[in-house]
């Protein structure tokens, strides 16, 4: 008489409807999904006559104990830059990948990367890919050239669950994951006053600002505003790649005289060192995100990238391994990670929703 067939994880799957990760996780008492699904997997597995093979579980465990890594299911990440190799040689979108990777690995996610622009790519190929592969979903990044995904990619979102990272776009429904772009430009007004700076200034082209709503210049004249400068400088936002930037940021310069400049790229940071107001007037250079490689002397915002990839993982993870879930439905919810001051100054680091410039010191009363 022919032996029973064994149950496998992949007929639990098939049976509950559910992914092979989320039945092992289930079948393990992991916190990766829900109570609800633990109790449904379990009780499918106890009917269907699911026995665990110890053999290989041992060998599992092994396994997990030592340098090898198992992992339960595979996620992708899509690298949205027109650079080929963005993940590794952009200035920012590595910090980014770095995240990504090892709260994945904590997590008990695989890695896919694919790059959104490689030709003879489109949507149809990538979701033939992902199925193959058992990829129900993963992190778009790099994508901020003009906001706009190339035409077909609404397949993608639709069909499979995913996490923008870094930056929203204007033609996807996706939810977000990214730094908090006001509190970027408002903390390092309020950092740089307290290092004594009166007359502090933006330069930071307008249409990267639009990339991010407006939030920038908006965290920028929020604090402007509530510190009540004498002098109030206004942002300078013409475009790097124009003729005149140049000789119009040095004439900014001379006529609105700060004495302390937030900037965002490197090569903003290397035209203003070659302005000569800049070194005859000693102004202070801050920049609102630390991008590779960084000069000696650098003070301004860390953006925190990496974590900003880390609770990237974490948000797919919930989509992932809730059986409720279905894809585009958190396309409204954008989650802000808080920036961190790097250099001298404390008054950031108490900011919450609503932050207000450094309060005068109180006049020592005196002894009676």
């Amino acid at each position: 008489m022919p032996s029973p067939k064994k149950v496998t994880l992949a007929d639990i799957a098939r049976k509950t409807n559910l992914s092979k990760g989320a039945v092992s996780f289930a079948l393990k008492n992991s916190p990766m999904v829900s109570e609800k699904t633990r109790r449904r997997v379990q009780s499918a597995a106890r009917a269907m006559g699911y026995k665990k093979n110890e053999l290989v579980s041992s060998l599992m465990s092994k396994i997990r104990a030592g340098s090898e890594k198992s992992f339960s299911e595979t996620i992708a990440v899509i690298n949205g830059n027109l650079d080929e190799f963005a993940l590794k040689n952009h200035p920012t979108l590595p910090r980014y990948y770095a995240g990504i990777r090892q709260e994945a690995a904590r997590l008990g996610y695989a890695v896919n990367e694919f790059w959104m622009h490689a030709p003879g790519t489109d949507a149809e190929k990538l979701a033939g890919i992902f199925r193959s592969r058992g990829i129900r979903g993963g992190i778009v990044l790099g994508h901020s050239f003009g906001n706009i995904f190339p035409r077909g990619f609404e397949k993608i979102w639709r069909d499979f669950y995913f996490i923008s990272a870094g930056i929203r776009s204007y033609n996807a429904s996706l939810e977000v994951v990214a730094s908090d772009d006001f509190l970027i430009s408002h903390n390092a007004y309020v950092e740089a006053a307290s290092l004594g700076c009166k007359n502090i200034g933006l330069v930071i082209d307008e249409s990267v600002d639009d990339l991010v709503g407006g939030t920038l210049v908006g965290g920028f004249l929020r604090a402007q505003l509530k510190g009540g400068a004498k002098f109030k400088c206004p942002p300078f936002l013409e475009p790097r790649e124009s003729k005149t930037y140049r000789k119009n940021l040095a004439k900014w310069i001379r006529k609105n005289s700060p004495d302390a400049i937030l900037y965002l790229f490197n090569f903003t940071r290397g035209i203003l060192e070659e302005i000569p107001e800049v070194g005859r007037r000693n102004v202070r250079l801050f920049q609102l995100e630390r991008r590779e490689p960084p000069p000696p002397d650098w003070t301004g915002m860390e953006q925190n990238n990496d974590v900003v990839g880390k609770v990237a993982v974490r948000r797919l993870a919930d989509m992932l391994n809730r059986d409720s879930a279905v894809a585009g439905e958190n396309s409204g919810i954008i989650t802000l990670v808080r920036p961190t001051w790097v250099g001298g100054g404390e008054a950031a680091k108490d900011v919450h929703a609503h932050p207000t410039m450094p309060a005068r010191p109180r006049k020592a009363k005196r002894a009676k």
